[in-house]
């Protein structure tokens, strides 16, 4: 009977510490994977913030191209502006021109009307 005991005690002592050393292994498997979450959060978190830091140097970098365009767009539109300008100018010197043409062909017009008048009173 005693070898019985000390088999049970044996066996029970050894079944004892393998349930101990399970329940130790399942709270450092735990404590592993919370670790491993921690870690893959980290990893994203920190992805995240390389993202962003790539896209607001990107859209830094387009935004100086876009305002050297406008700055580039608004000398081109003073340069049209100017030019417009200078035809408005050279269109109003036209226009007294031709005012002052047609006053003149009017002028002939009716100076051409009176010699033929005279004209043909002297065929008459």
């Amino acid at each position: 009977m005693t070898v019985l005991k000390i088999c049970a005690i044996v066996f029970g002592a050894t079944g004892f510490w393998k349930v101990v050393e399970m329940l130790f292994q399942l709270r450092m498997n735990k404590r592993f994977k919370n670790a491993e979450i921690n870690n893959l959060n980290a990893q994203a978190n920190s992805l995240v913030v390389e993202n962003y830091k790539l896209w607001t140097e990107n859209m830094d970098r387009r935004i100086k191209e876009l305002e050297n365009k406008n700055s580039l767009q608004r000398e081109r539109i003073g340069r049209l502006e100017n030019n417009n300008a200078q035809m408005s100018q050279t269109i109003l010197k036209l226009e007294n021109k031709n005012a002052e043409m047609n006053r003149i062909i009017t002028l002939q017009r009716e100076r051409i009307n009176e010699l033929e008048n005279e004209i043909q009173k002297y065929k008459n």
